[in-house]
């Protein structure tokens, strides 16, 4: 028999009334905080998920009732995914606040979520496809890949129906794939959407060593490596990427510079640590030298500044189900949103 690609599934009809939403809350909990409507007592909770995995990205494909979805700065932190979310609404409504973005997204239209980035939506009973694709496939591709937070492309423009019609075909033909076929597909959607997003007109280029397409997501991935080295700051990625400190200033321009995102992977790379059973007995001066701060004093101020609690506080709430993210988060979405990490959560389990 030919092998296909993976494919999982998940419903609420074979469960207890009583365990329906809370199924669905876990199966979600590493990418949403989801939570009934005051009208909804939960209890006869339908939701269906099919997702098929291809490897480099996989598309779920998602019926379920009417819910609001939250994406707080300190569920960022603790699961440290670093992925972007292309939507299609078959059916129902989304409004969303995606920062200073707000707008409505009705069947037909492509919204982008930013997974690096917080968010509130509330659904009506919908029907929805997903495309999960993780930052360093698409961001070398795009114009303005810090920009996409909360983008929609409307159902009525050529650009949304090429998108919209593509993951349709996508998630209705996935699971008759091979692997081989499967990896083709996908590198060639990541592209289509890149396309329609608004390409970036240099990633025509695939032969040269740093090309300028992918300069952004070199320079992330160099910081992300070095968070720990004091000689981590802007003259040492200007002379490691031969650019002027202004086009290095453009990079990092919607993150407010290149110091700002620097200190904001430190403080997630720390959240990350502390949450980590595996660094339980390690101080917290540790971990914040460890992952390049100067003293533990201004670390615990910019911690305290960027989540909303303390250095301690975050370490007791990771022992407790639920106070950082939402309990029991098993499942096939979950395992597979975590092995799509980037390798900036790498080594957090000690050797």
């Amino acid at each position: 028999m030919e092998q296909v690609l993976p494919i999982a599934q998940f419903a609420t009809d074979s469960l207890e009334p009583r365990q329906r939403f809370d199924a669905w809350r876990n199966l979600v909990s590493t990418v949403f905080e989801a939570t009934p409507p005051d009208d909804l007592s939960g209890l006869d909770y339908p939701a269906h998920a099919t997702s098929v995995h291809f490897g480099s990205v996989f598309v779920v494909s998602v019926a379920a009732a009417s819910q609001h979805f939250t994406r707080s700065q300190r569920l960022i932190a603790a699961e440290g995914l670093d992925h972007y979310l292309i939507q299609v609404y078959r059916h129902g409504v989304c409004d969303g606040t995606y920062g200073e973005v707000q707008n409505t997204v009705h069947p037909g239209d492509i919204k982008v979520i930013d997974l690096a980035r917080p968010f509130n939506t509330f659904n009506t009973q919908f029907d929805n496809i997903t495309l999960t694709i993780p930052r360093p496939a698409l961001a070398p591709l795009l114009d303005r890949p810090a920009a996409m937070h909360g983008t929609v492309l409307g159902r009525n423009t050529p650009l949304g129906r090429v998108v919209a019609s593509h993951l349709r075909e996508l998630s209705a033909n996935a699971a008759s794939l091979t692997p081989t076929e499967g990896a083709a597909v996908a590198a060639a959607t990541v592209r289509l959407v890149a396309a329609c997003l608004g390409a970036n007109p240099r990633a025509r280029d695939e032969t040269m060593p740093y090309k300028a397409a992918a300069i952004g997501q070199a320079v992330r991935d160099f910081i992300d490596q070095h968070l720990a080295s004091p000689l981590l700051e802007p003259d040492t990625l200007t002379q490691r990427f031969h650019m002027s400190r202004t086009q290095l200033y453009r990079l990092f321009a919607e993150e407010g510079g290149v110091a700002a995102y620097i200190q904001a992977r430190r403080l997630q790379r720390c959240f990350l640590t502390l949450s980590h059973p595996g660094h339980a007995r390690r101080g917290i001066g540790e971990i914040a030298l460890g992952c390049g701060f100067a003293s533990e004093a201004h670390f615990s101020r910019a911690f305290r500044r960027a989540f909303g609690i303390t250095p301690s506080e975050a370490r007791a709430a990771a022992s407790v189900p639920g106070l950082l993210r939402p309990a029991g988060r098993d499942g096939f979405l979950n395992e597979w949103m975590r092995g799509l990490r980037p390798g900036f959560t790498d080594g957090l389990t000690p050797g």
